[in-house]
Formats: structure tokens, C-alpha cells, sequence
């Protein structure tokens, strides 16, 4: 019985991570069928191309979950040095949709967001650079360069949501490593300092239109407030039950961005409260097994990165939702695991299989890259 325990927990190191990832992942492929239906009862390409990237990025979790986090230590500045080329690439490069260059064409219609991936990159190499040293002034400095450089990059693409939550996860990772509050707060007084430069010279006129809105809710409603309107419109729809899922007429049908940007309001639209109630349960399940991960990782790499990436994925969460509640101006940040996006869906369940790696604290050796079966 005890061998089959062992085989169990090998194999599946934590079931509630599981559930909680798969759970997010077919909610949001739900959403996508219903919000892209050409025809009663069949499937569009976009949510035939969402199931494609789910099996790609469940594959990916089972593959990351049996990876030493060892050798990501190893690897941290390689992997840091191939993101930040692939962000550059994208400036160079990339290809552009709605006024923003963030992907790179692989050809066939098939695309790849290195920021996506960037976010993973910044905190194994934070975590790889923390694990090594004592909380300090200095030390916090470089990790904080580890963190302003992608996210200066993808700024600039611009994105300006990934850019908050790698900066996010900056603080989360400060805080996991122990850095002084007032040190952090410190740094945050200065960033607010050099905000009013930084929304001048970065920020285009389009975000600054969006915040015009967030802060003025009757601004233009037929044009830049028309999609707030109507993401209030179906989130009030929806009821208890929501519309159903079955290509129902939409409050967000005009809106380009329903199953990404206000996935959180199309998928309480069609599934109502219940719904938008079991996907903050399930990110809620997420958190806490991430934060347990962390909190029993054997070394100090791997609590830093299972509570990097563990804040990456909730507070990309919250952003979105509060977003979509009107609590936060839109940025353009997709619902982890629910939005459409090949590369989103990928990077995240990537993220959950690594946080799946430090829970099972399985072998501190470095010679093997895969965990061999008992």
C-alpha cells in the first residue's frame, strides 16, 4: 500500500492543482465554443485551435511536473538571455495586431508571444539569483534590473498588463524572499515618483483614452466607452444561471476581445453567477496550493519560484477581474487559462507544472533532467 502511495504521489504530486488548472482550462474552453459558434452545434477554428493548445499545454504541465528544479536553477541566466532575445526579436521582427507588435510568425497562421514566456524567464532567474544570496539593499537592486529590463521591453511592444504583473511578481518575490517592507515601499514611493514622466513619454494615446474612461464611466459611450458598457451589460445579463452556452445573442457581440481581454464577463454572461463564482474558486484552490508548494519546497529556489509563479498566475487573475468589474482600467490582460491565446494558455500551464515540480520535492540531483519511474 505504501509503494502504491509513493507511485501516486510520483505521478500526480498535487490532485487539487490538477483539477483547479484542468477545471480553468475547460471552463474557458465552454466559453470560447459559446462565444464563437458559427452555427448552432458546431465549432469555430478559433475554439478548435483553444482545444489544440489545451492538450499542448496539459502535455506541457505533465512534462514540466517531472523536471528537477534543480537544473532550471542551473540553466536560470541561459533561459533569462534566450527570453530577453526573443523580446527584442518581437520588436525587431514581429508581427502587429490591434496597433501593438507582440508576436512572432511561425508561419501557417501560427504565432508565439514571448511575453507570455517572459514572465516565467524573470522569476526562475530572480528565484536562480535570490536562492544564492541574503535579502539586501544591493541585491534587491539587481533583482529589481532583473525585473525593470523585460519589463521595459514588452512596455514597449506595448503591453502595458504584462508589464504590471511582472511587476507584481516582482514584489511577490521580494516579499517571499524576505526584503523589509519599507524597503519595497521605498522603491514603490520612488516608481510613483517617476510615474507622471513614465504616462507622458510611454504610455500611448489609446491607454491614456482607456484610463479617461475608467475614471469617467459616461465618456463617449458610442465610442471608446462603448465595450465598459457592454461588458456591464453582460455581466448583469447573466443572472444566476447565466444564458447558456450554446451561441446565445451577446452584450459583447461587437467586441472584438470578449473571449480574451473580457473572457471573465463573456464567461459570467453565459454561465451567470454560478460560474463566474466556480472560476474564482478554482483560481482561490490554485493560490493555495501554490502557496503551500512554496511554503514546504526543500530549498529556497524552490519556495521563491513556486511563490513567483504562483503570484503571477493569481494576480493576472485579479488584474483581468478587476478589469471587467471596472475596479481597474482595461490594460489588455487575458484570464489565465481561460482566454483565448495558444501562448498564454501554454505559458501558464508551464507555470502550474513547474509549481507541480517543487511540490513533489522529489530529487535535489542535478545529473538526471527527468525523473526516472520507480
Amino acid at each position: 500500500m505504501s509503494l502504491a502511495i509513493a507511485v501516486a504521489r510520483r505521478a500526480l504530486p498535487d490532485p487539487a492543482l490538477v483539477i483547479a488548472v484542468v477545471g480553468l482550462v475547460a471552463l474557458g474552453l465552454l466559453m470560447i465554443r459559446g462565444a464563437t459558434m458559427p452555427a448552432p452545434g458546431e465549432l469555430s477554428g478559433e475554439a478548435l485551435r483553444q482545444l489544440f493548445y489545451g492538450v499542448v499545454g496539459v502535455i506541457t504541465l505533465v512534462g514540466a511536473s517531472r523536471l528537477h528544479v534543480g537544473v532550471l536553477r542551473r540553466l536560470a541566466p541561459l533561459i533569462y538571455a534566450a527570453s530577453m532575445a526573443s523580446l527584442l526579436l518581437v520588436l525587431a521582427l514581429g508581427s502587429e495586431e490591434f496597433g501593438a507588435r507582440r508576436w512572432i510568425a511561425l508561419g501557417g497562421g501560427v504565432t508565439v508571444q514571448p511575453s507570455e514566456f517572459a514572465k516565467i524567464a524573470t522569476v526562475i532567474a530572480i528565484a536562480a539569483y535570490a536562492a544564492e544570496r541574503e535579502p539586501g539593499v544591493r541585491f534587491t537592486l539587481v533583482s529589481l534590473a532583473l525585473a525593470l529590463l523585460p519589463a521595459a521591453l514588452v512596455l514597449v511592444e506595448p503591453d502595458l498588463g504584462t508589464t504590471l504583473v511582472i511587476g507584481a511578481a516582482w514584489v511577490a518575490l521580494m516579499a517571499t524572499w524576505g526584503v523589509s517592507w519599507r524597503v519595497i515601499g521605498g522603491m514603490g514611493a520612488l516608481a510613483v515618483s517617476v510615474l507622471p514622466i513614465a504616462f507622458a513619454v510611454a504610455v500611448p494615446a489609446y491607454q491614456r483614452e482607456r484610463l479617461e474612461v475608467f475614471l469617467h464611466p459616461d465618456r463617449d459611450p458610442l465610442g471608446s466607452g462603448f465595450t465598459m458598457r457592454q461588458v456591464e451589460i453582460a455581466l448583469g445579463s447573466g443572472g444566476v444561471t447565466g444564458k447558456g452556452i450554446d451561441g446565445a445573442a451577446s452584450a459583447l457581440d461587437g467586441v472584438a476581445t470578449r473571449a480574451s481581454d473580457f473572457a471573465f464577463a463573456q464567461l459570467a454572461e453565459q454561465m451567470g453567477l454560478i460560474g463566474a463564482l466556480l472560476v474564482l474558486v478554482l483560481f482561490a484552490l490554485l493560490a493555495w496550493r501554490g502557496l503551500e508548494a512554496a511554503l514546504h519546497a526543500p530549498d529556497r529556489f524552490g519556495r521563491l519560484l513556486a511563490g513567483g509563479l504562483t503570484a503571477t498566475i493569481v494576480l493576472q487573475a485579479l488584474m483581468h477581474t478587476a478589469v471587467n468589474t471596472r475596479l481597474f482600467p482595461a490594460t489588455g490582460i487575458p484570464l489565465p487559462f481561460i482566454s483565448t491565446g495558444g501562448s498564454a494558455l501554454v505559458g501558464m500551464c508551464l507555470s502550474a507544472g513547474l509549481i507541480l515540480a517543487v511540490a513533489a520535492d522529489r530529487a535535489p540531483a542535478l545529473t538526471d533532467l527527468w525523473r526516472p519511474e520507480r
